[in-house]
């Protein structure tokens, strides 16, 4: 090797050694958790404060990031107890700083207290002495949580200052603190047997584990949980008789980003509300105990980390006008062990609310129409035999057109008709055709339009368009477009587009487009473009791009799909989902969160391999190597791009580059990548007119969270290809007489 080359290796070793002493592992945090029922004579002893303690500890055991050994569980305390905690905090937190690239300490209390402390039967505690032994323990950063009487006196102590809590993770020089208190100093904090616990727990616990994330990434952070439990807790509390509750912070932390308290993303029992489902939610366990209680705005998908078990989830919104008589549902489910179960309205059923009669209505009487009368209208106005408000159509012909106060039967004109109210029967025009009520039948207009200010259970068909102001059950079918003003249940098919501002259960068939406000259940496909805005299932097919909300299926595209939710296929040349569970199919694959399998060249999520690295390559060449990864774990795709140390911005010649597909294996805190694929070289690429790709494969090992890495790849040599440029290095046979051979050569390098 020259000096020149040993000189640039060198200068790579000592770089990657820097950032791996610069980048320690992990985040490291530890929980004291407190509950004390008995706050001594004279105040009244607590129900739930254990209780809450213990399911504190539990949330943030669970999906908090703190580990079994590493939590405190402390029932009914004595002082002395607490202050022993606090003083051995220190030393296990001395003990993993050189490891660690934070510390965290987590610091929760539930019982009584005062403005100057907390109470356990008749010692105290103050806040004075709670903050100094928090501050002297070490930590890089202190989450202190109060649901205690008075618990914000905390947030007022001399030097403390309030501040915006929107701070907070993954930045390893952040340090400071963070109280969130469960009243002001003045104000009194309540707990509750209806819901088995203090206010304040319940809904910062219901947030943890999941209500609190507006942003929907699958994380909580301190900023998410304090705005939910605030806004909670207040508007529970205030009609009670203890009078509103207004939590109290005080964030002094320096650093960028987020400070997470929860991550949903780890494997947990789960469930994921769809984005259909909207209201108040309530979900007891098998013990019929209140676990969380939250509101979900539609639209927004929401997912709640549980104990595995079975649950009962109330629902309660507006009441629903159509077949419901009352304004409550409930599901029943049952939830394994690390699995997730997607919630949607059907595994909801009505809860029959009580009947009553209010008082004063009166009841709509039917009008009385009469018979049926045949009519010959010979010019607009004029009817023979005569008709008055009340009459009733069973027959009417016109010469130019018709006019009728209400249709049971036919009406043909040449140029309109028009019924006053609902219609039964047949409008047959070649230009237009009105009913200001509801359609039970067909109407037709040849070369026209059709228009009803109802309902239509039946058939539209006109060669310019056909609208409907309110739901279809049947076909609306014109040569430009169709509109309905609320669901559609059947076919809308059109030259151009269709609209629906309710669900389609069925099928949307246009030249151009087609959008539903609402779901869909069925088919929609186009010429240019497919929308649907409330969570779907079915199928969305067009020559350029499919947008959906959530849908459950698939989408087709000639150029992109998108989709907020998505549960099946999306097939296009880009597809782009928030939430994927299934297969994307295409030459760019996005997803803010893949829980399934990306196929295509680039592959890029969230939660998946998104790496940018290089590695050096011992080989005769002496190659430097940069690359990029994306996919999952499971499956992703490497592009990647080389030269030589000595011609590596002077010579093209010796210029390589690649793309393998590969899978990543997670081992403690190692992983291994095993891709395969095809390398080039641009000298073979120059100098030969026949194929000259070259087998190739790549064995590694990394480091988890340091990115240093550690391997050797292998080209070979198969009859059929020509001898490259990049078979260097020593060789196997693969017992082909020297036909097949692997030329293979060690490597090191780092990815981000």
């Amino acid at each position: 090797m020259t000096s020149r080359k040993k000189y640039l290796a060198a200068g790579l070793l000592i770089l990657l050694s820097l950032r791996a002493f610069a980048a320690p592992m992990e985040v490291k945090r530890f929980g004291i958790f407190i509950g004390a029922n008995d706050g001594g004579t004279g105040r009244q002893r607590l129900l739930y404060a254990g209780d809450d303690a213990a399911k504190m500890a539990e949330t943030m055991t669970a999906i908090g990031g703190i580990a079994d050994s590493d939590s405190v569980l402390l029932l009914n305390p004595t002082a002395y107890e607490i202050k022993r905690e606090l003083s051995r905090i220190g030393d296990r937190i001395s003990s993993v700083q050189n490891f660690a690239r934070r510390t965290e300490v987590m610091f929760y209390y539930s019982g009584h207290s005062d403005e100057s402390g907390i109470m356990l039967k008749e010692e105290m505690i103050s806040y004075r002495e709670i903050r100094d032994s928090l501050s002297s323990a070490g930590a890089d950063v202190i989450i202190a949580i109060l649901d205690s009487c008075s618990s914000g006196a905390i947030t007022r102590l001399k030097g403390g200052q309030r501040r915006s809590p929107f701070l907070i993770d993954d930045s390893s020089s952040m340090e400071g603190h963070a109280f969130l208190t469960s009243s002001s100093a003045s104000e009194l904090s309540q707990e509750s047997d209806s819901i088995a616990a203090s206010f304040f727990t319940h809904y910062l616990i219901s947030g943890l584990r999941g209500a609190a994330d507006t942003t929907g990434d699958g994380r909580v952070t301190l900023n998410e949980i304090y705005q939910h439990t605030f806004d909670e807790t207040l508007s529970r509390t205030e009609s009670t008789i203890g009078g509103p509750q207004h939590p109290a912070y005080e964030i002094q932390l320096t650093g960028t980003g987020d400070l997470v308290l929860t991550d949903l993303t780890v494997p947990t029992s789960a469930l994921q509300l769809s984005g259909e489902l909207e209201g108040r939610f309530s979900v007891r366990n098998s013990s019929d105990r209140l676990v969380a209680e939250f509101s979900k705005p539609p639209g927004d998908l929401l997912k709640l980390a549980l104990p595995a078990g079975e649950y009962t989830i109330r629902m309660s919104e507006n009441r629903q006008a159509a077949g419901s008589n009352g304004e409550y549902q409930s599901a029943s489910v049952s939830l394994n062990r690390n699995a997730q179960l997607y919630l949607t309205r059907s595994h909801f059923s009505f809860l029959n609310a009580e009947y009553t009669r209010f008082r004063g209505e009166r009841e709509e009487e039917e009008e009385d129409y009469g018979p049926g009368m045949a009519v010959f209208t010979p010019w607009p106005g004029i009817n023979m035999p005569e008709l008055t408000e009340g009459d009733k159509i069973s027959f009417q012909g016109g010469l130019v057109g018709t006019n009728a106060p209400k249709l049971e039967g036919a009406q043909i004109a040449p140029i309109w008709n028009v019924t006053g109210k609902d219609a039964v029967g047949a409008q047959l025009s070649l230009g237009f055709n009105k009913v200001e009520g509801s359609l039970d039948g067909i109407q037709w207009a040849y070369y026209g339009v059709n228009m009803i200010e109802g309902d239509l259970r039946g058939i539209q068909a006109g060669a310019i368009l056909n609208m409907t102001d309110g739901p279809v059950q049947g076909i609306q079918g014109s040569g430009i477009f169709n509109m309905a003003g609320g669901r559609v249940e059947g076919v809308q098919g059109s030259g151009i587009f269709n609209m629906a501002d309710g669900e389609v259960f069925g099928v949307q068939g246009a030249g151009i487009f087609n959008m539903a406000d609402g779901a869909l259940k069925g088919v929609q496909g186009a010429g240019i473009f497919n929308m649907s805005g409330m969570p779907s299932g079915g199928v969305q097919g067009a020559g350029l791009f499919n947008i959906a909300g959530e849908l459950h299926g698939v989408q087709a595209a000639g150029l992109f799909n998108h989709s907020r939710y998505m549960k099946g296929v999306q097939a296009a040349p880009l597809n782009i989902a928030g939430t994927m569970n299934g297969l994307q199919v295409g030459l760019i694959n996005v997803a803010k969160e893949m829980r399934g399998v990306p196929v295509g060249l680039i592959n890029i999520s969230r939660n998946g391999v998104v790496d940018f690295g290089g590695w050096y390559e011992y080989s005769d060449d002496y190659r430097m190597y940069l690359s990029f990864q994306s996919g999952t774990n499971h499956l992703y795709t490497m592009f990647y791009w080389g030269n030589t140390f000595s011609g590596y911005f002077e010579n093209p010649d010796n210029m390589a580059w690649g793309v393998h597909i590969g899978s990543r294996i997670p081992f403690g805190f190692l992983e291994f990548d095993i891709d395969a694929g095809f390398k080039q070289s641009y000298r073979d690429l120059k100098d030969s007119s026949s194929f000259t790709a070259v087998p190739s494969a790549r064995a590694i090992v990394a480091m988890k969270g340091i990115g240093i890495f550690w391997g050797a790849t292998m080209d070979f040599k198969v009859p059929g290809w020509n001898d490259s440029s990049l078979h260097t290095g020593p060789s196997v046979d693969f017992g082909s007489g020297g036909e097949v051979l692997g030329f293979y050569n060690f490597i090191f390098g780092i990815r981000i």
